[in-house]
This record gives C-alpha cells, structure tokens and sequence, in this order.
C-alpha cells in the first residue's frame, strides 16, 4: 500500500473524477478490474475503506459464510416443478415454466422470477408482484 489517507471523508469520494477513483481503487485494492463504471469504484474504494478503518469479517464468520450451502436459496423450492405461469405486459404474453433450478422462459433458465421481471420490465422489481403468484408464496 502507498501512501493512502485512510481518513479521507467517504462522503468525498463519489465527488472525486473517475481518474482520481481509478488511481485510489490501483492504490488501495490492486486487483485488476475491467470495470469501466464509476459507481463500482466508489462502491469499492469506500467499503475497502471501512473495513481497514473498523475491520472486516472474523475468521470465525468468514469460515461460516464460504462453507455455507447456497444451493438452497437459489431453488424454486415453493413452487411445483412443471407449474406454467403466464404474464401479459405491454401487449406481449410471457410463458414462464418452474424447472430444476429456476424458471424457463423461451429456453434459458433463470434463478428467479426477479431477474425475468427485471429482463420483462427493463427495471428491479419484486418477480413474485410482476407475475402475480406473491399469493403462492407462504
């Protein structure tokens, strides 16, 4: 590491040129990246930021989430495998089927009826609203 204020104010930081983030994400991280987004650099250069100001992970937590089994929060475990659900938004009809491990939709499987909303809609939003099944979900 050379020569970084670590107190610099994090409110700063977003006002600084994406050169200037681009300098101090080399400086305080060093791992290439080819993002070309602002908003990552800031994302990155302040959550680095506070956690060599206040310290990340224990070791004790760090173990338990890389050991953890995701596999689970990634199944559509409430819904019945073969479930057909079908949307109609902006003059077209969206034929979504539950699979294993997702949900169909024009042959490409997805992790979750969010992210199809979200390629529907162009914006984030709830998937189990947008396709009307909140209902289902207990």
């Amino acid at each position: 590491m050379h020569n970084i204020d670590l107190n610099i104010d994090l409110h700063a930081i977003p006002q600084l040129s994406y050169e200037e983030l681009r300098a101090y994400y080399d400086k305080l991280i060093g791992i290439p990246t080819t993002s070309t987004r602002k908003e990552y650099y800031i994302w990155r250069v302040t959550n680095k930021l506070q956690e060599m100001r206040f310290g990340g992970l224990d070791n004790k937590i760090r173990r338990m989430l890389e050991n953890m089994d995701t596999t689970e929060l990634f199944t559509p475990q409430k819904f019945v495998h073969g479930t057909e659900i079908i949307k109609q938004y902006k003059g077209a009809t969206y034929k979504i089927r539950v699979v294993d491990g997702g949900f169909e939709m024009d042959g490409e499987v997805y992790k979750s009826l969010g992210g199809l909303a979200k390629l529907i809609t162009g914006r984030k939003i709830s998937g189990q609203e947008f396709f009307g099944v909140k209902s289902w979900v207990k």
